[in-house]
């Protein structure tokens, strides 16, 4: 039920394509190791440039954003599709979008070189969630990377997080 990132270098994780759900969440992560000082996700004008193409493009294609996260060099999203043809298209949208936003490049004056300068690692990790236990977890999961976008370790993240959750 996943599909992408890591993934793609074993042979069980090219075997099939890759799962699309309409009626379940999903899991979707970007990740660019280039998103680096001027280039980093979390820099405040490239965060606000983030959150105005993801909402563009939520809006055009139908997809319910549930939660997301920055975390600099890679981000997390819990999404909802409305259909099942609207996430090739969406994820091309942001995908490229926030690319060419961030680096500056364009059609003009183009970014790559050679095929090792590309902006992303590697395709968009996607992992359908299934059971009500898989979204908690999910939930949970994309609120550490929360926590850890704005400088808490992991386990700095996980404790924070669980001590706000027994204060509730």
């Amino acid at each position: 039920m996943a599909y992408g990132g890591d993934l793609l270098k074993t042979r069980i994780g090219r075997s099939g394509p890759r799962p699309i759900d309409s009626r379940n969440t999903m899991h979707l992560v970007l990740r660019s190791l280039k998103a680096r000082n001027e280039w980093s996700f979390w820099i405040p004008k490239n965060k606000n440039k983030i959150k105005q193409i993801v909402a563009k493009f939520s809006h055009k294609y139908g997809i319910k954003i549930c939660s997301m996260a920055n975390v600099g060099n890679h981000l997390h999203f819990q999404i909802k599709l409305s259909n099942r043809n609207t996430f090739k298209p969406f994820i091309r949208a942001i995908t490229s979008a926030i690319a060419t936003r961030i680096t500056g490049a364009n059609r003009w004056n183009p970014l790559k070189k050679k095929a090792s300068d590309k902006f992303w690692d590697q395709r968009p990790f996607t992992r359908v969630v299934k059971s009500y236990r898989a979204y908690l977890n999910l939930r949970d999961y994309i609120e550490i990377n929360r926590l850890e976008g704005f400088g808490f370790t992991k386990p700095q993240a996980r404790f924070f997080y669980a001590w706000n959750q027994l204060k509730e």
